[in-house]
C-alpha cells in the first residue's frame, strides 16, 4: 500500500489514541461536574458519547474493513458530530470546547491523509 509522504509514524498514532481517551475522559467528567444547565449537560453528553462510538465505528471501518474510502468518508462524517460538540461546549464547558478543538485540528489532518492514501491505492 503506498502511503502520502506526509503520514506520521505509526508509534505516533498510539500516543495521540492515549490522548485521545484521556481528553474524552476529561471532557465528560468537567460536563458532569461544570455543567449545571440541564438541557446543556444532555446535549454534551449525547455529543460526546457520540463522537466517542463514532471514533469506534470509524477504527472498525477503516482499520478492521482495511478500506481507505471507508476511512476517509467516516473521518468527513466525523467532524460534524465533533464540530456541534465544539459548539455546544463552547456554550457551556469553554475548557472542554477548547480541548475538542485541539482533537478537531488533529482529526483535520486525519482527513486530509485519508484522502491521500485512498487516492493513492485507488
Amino acid at each position: 500500500m503506498d502511503k502520502p509522504w506526509f503520514l506520521i509514524p505509526l508509534w505516533a498514532f498510539g500516543i495521540v489514541g492515549a490522548i485521545y481517551y484521556v481528553l474524552f475522559a476529561t471532557v465528560l467528567y468537567r460536563i458532569l461536574v461544570h455543567v449545571d444547565d440541564h438541557r446543556g449537560r444532555m446535549t454534551s453528553l449525547v455529543l460526546t458519547i457520540t463522537v466517542l462510538f463514532l471514533n469506534e465505528l470509524w477504527n472498525f471501518g477503516f482499520l478492521g474493513l482495511e478500506s481507505t474510502l471507508v476511512g476517509f468518508l467516516g473521518i468527513a462524517a466525523f467532524l460534524v458530530p465533533l464540530t456541534a460538540l465544539i459548539v455546544a461546549l463552547h456554550s457551556y464547558e469553554r475548557f472542554s470546547a477548547a480541548l475538542v478543538a485541539v482533537y478537531w485540528i488533529w482529526v483535520l489532518y486525519d482527513l486530509v491523509w485519508t484522502f491521500a492514501l485512498w487516492r493513492l491505492n485507488s
